[in-house]
């Protein structure tokens, strides 16, 4: 079975299991079988929470920012050219999604920064 998509809560084909699950719902995603000619939509839900005090980084790591869900999830646009296959693989890859209106990637703010796109991140000015 193949995973050909993961969807963040809010993004498209995740609106009514975000009413249905809430802030329990972490994604949902379509697997495809091949053999069987069958197409799966999953979810993955958070059935546990528990307080967790982390371990001491080590001497050598670098301290990484604990992210809340909303900087997890936050959406940004992202431009990366028309000849640009490569990147436009990669941002497909992390669930992003073209605007065609917009001409831009749309994408988590969390997932562009792991990939390093963040440079191509559009500042949008406030319109008053």
């Amino acid at each position: 079975m193949q995973v050909k998509a993961t969807y963040r809560p809010g993004q498209k084909g995740t609106h009514k299991l975000v009413k249905q699950y809430g802030d329990k719902l972490v994604c949902v995603r379509y697997r495809y079988d091949y053999h069987k000619h069958k197409r799966y939509k999953t979810i993955e839900l958070i059935i546990d929470e528990n307080d967790w005090t982390p371990p001491p980084p080590h001497p050598h790591e670098e301290e990484r920012p604990v992210l809340t869900r909303a900087e997890h999830t936050r959406q940004v646009p992202v431009r990366i050219g028309f000849l640009e296959e490569n990147l436009q693989k990669q941002i497909k890859a992390i669930g992003g999604t073209w605007s065609r209106k917009e001409k831009l990637w749309y994408a988590s703010e969390y997932s562009i920064k792991e990939i390093g796109l963040e440079d191509r991140i559009v500042k949008k000015s406030r319109e008053m």
